[in-house]
């Protein structure tokens, strides 16, 4: 492994190995981009900006094995910082009633609606950017929470619960355009509270018996917990490639060029 000056210097060589590294993860950059931002163009201008910001701070990568974690944070960041400067990101805790997943009439149609892409991505959209980051982040991109709430500048706790909430919103969002989605009755409630755990896989056993106890008699809480653990399995998926757009290329090759030179 070469060391960090030598792999992110700019040499008069044919070929920047930092350059070579982030180009490599463009495309990568601009599937996490589509997710997070409102459309196509306010993601192509994150990559962007996202690219300058990591070009000149290319002198705090050490490890060229982190280098696709560090660019997807510094994306991350990209979105946020753009989007305050329109309106604040709501980053407080949110309510825990506003986490509880929804019922949902017909689970396979979510199901099936969260694995086509663009549609996955309308629904994304109807969140707010806080929403949006926090579960395209954990579950899409599997990131801790504690990263998570880092980037939105809030507590782990605070985090946990935006990312639930995210969760049944975007399932509300996905279940939207066919039977619809509505709020759990109050004997779901104590089961509904901990799905997130259970989808987590990291629930008591304790909770875990009643849970399993209440599913066995519940006409409802059943098609929930499978709309949502579809939901989140679409979001895990590998997306597929997309081109990107030449301009976002060019500009990696300017910013190489530019720094060379100055040697």
């Amino acid at each position: 492994m070469p060391s960090s000056q030598d792999w992110t210097s700019v040499t008069d060589a044919a070929t920047s190995p930092l350059g070579v590294t982030i180009a490599a993860e463009l495309p990568a950059l601009t599937r996490l981009a589509r997710r997070l931002a409102g459309n196509q163009q306010e993601a192509d201008g994150a990559v962007q900006d996202a690219l300058e910001r990591a070009w000149r701070a290319r002198d705090q990568l050490r490890d060229q094995r982190a280098a696709g974690a560090w660019l997807r944070s510094i994306l991350t960041r990209v979105v946020i910082d753009r989007q305050r400067r329109r309106r604040d990101v709501p980053a407080g805790a949110p309510d825990a009633l506003e986490s509880m997943l929804p019922d949902v009439a017909e689970p396979g149609a979510v199901i099936e609606a969260a694995q086509e892409e663009s549609t996955l991505r309308a629904a994304l959209r109807q969140l707010s950017v806080a929403d949006r980051v926090a579960v395209v982040l954990a579950d899409g991109e599997g990131w801790p929470a504690a990263e998570v709430a880092e980037l939105l500048g809030v507590s782990t706790e605070a985090a946990f619960k935006r990312i639930q909430r995210a969760r049944s919103r975007l399932v509300s969002a996905l279940a939207e355009e066919n039977a619809g989605a509505q709020r759990p009755g109050a004997g779901c409630e104590a089961a509904r509270a901990h799905a997130h755990e259970l989808l987590d896989g990291v629930v008591n056993e304790t909770d875990a018996v009643a849970i399993r106890a209440h599913l066995d008699s519940c006409p409802c809480c059943p098609a929930a917990l499978q709309a949502a653990a579809g939901v989140l399995a679409a979001l895990a998926n590998e997306q597929p490639s997309e081109p990107i757009p030449e301009r976002l290329r060019a500009r990696l090759e300017e910013l190489v060029r530019a720094s060379r030179a100055t040697l």
